[in-house]
């Protein structure tokens, strides 16, 4: 069995992968039991997945599955769009075709600040399970567009280093009226941030952090 590591837990063991000979682990209880006992980390609070769907900790594990442990995380139109990049974001690039059934196009813009609970950010660092963010970031636009009728998505997410300033999500929508891009935008980041494997680190002059 593989145990795919990530953000915190990846720096804290310094690897990005364990693999575990035989089958001791049944379930994620045994999987949260063995990093308490052999690493001394406790794992209770995270999620996990198995071939890019989260599982609960009932779960049943074959030996030769691939299992994620997920830290928390702080159908389309032709215009639907999902992007994880490195470089940086320009909104500009992501200009969409008006359609005139559309009263309302809505754009959120995630900016890296240069403060934050009274220290001084020098940049920040997102980590990304990059194919688990896209498998359920179209499981969220699609539970979104159907719930209020969002014509289409427009997501880019950046990863890696972003200076303050700058942008680290941008998020486009539109529907026939305002409130339903309004509610679907605010209820739409709030899932993001609970579900997509994105992680985010603030680093200053003298330290840094994981956030949740």
């Amino acid at each position: 069995m593989i145990i795919k590591l990530f953000a915190s837990i990846k720096e804290k063991l310094g690897k990005d992968q364990i693999i575990i000979e035989g089958d001791s682990l049944k379930n994620i209880e045994d999987i949260i039991n063995y990093f308490s006992k052999n690493f001394d980390i406790d794992i209770s609070n995270c999620m996990f997945a198995c071939d890019l769907n989260y599982v609960k900790k009932d779960y049943k594990i074959k030996p030769s599955q691939e299992i994620s442990v997920i830290p928390p995380v702080s159908g389309g139109s032709q215009n639907d769009l999902i992007e994880i990049k490195r470089e940086q974001i320009v909104p500009e690039n992501y200009k969409t075709n008006k359609s005139k059934q559309n009263g309302a196009e809505l754009t959120f813009l995630g900016i890296s600040r240069e403060a934050n609970e009274g220290k001084k950010v020098k940049k920040l660092f997102y980590e990304c399970y990059e194919e688990m963010a896209v498998s359920e970031i179209e499981k969220l636009i699609y539970a979104t567009k159907e719930k209020y009728k969002i014509d289409y998505f427009v997501v880019v997410h950046r990863i890696e280093e972003v200076p303050p300033g700058e942008i680290s999500l941008l998020i486009t929508i539109a529907s026939e009226h305002r409130n339903q891009s309004l509610k679907a935008m605010t209820e739409f980041i709030d899932v993001f941030k609970d579900r997509v494997p994105i992680w985010k680190k603030e680093i200053y002059e003298d330290s840094s952090k994981w956030l949740w």
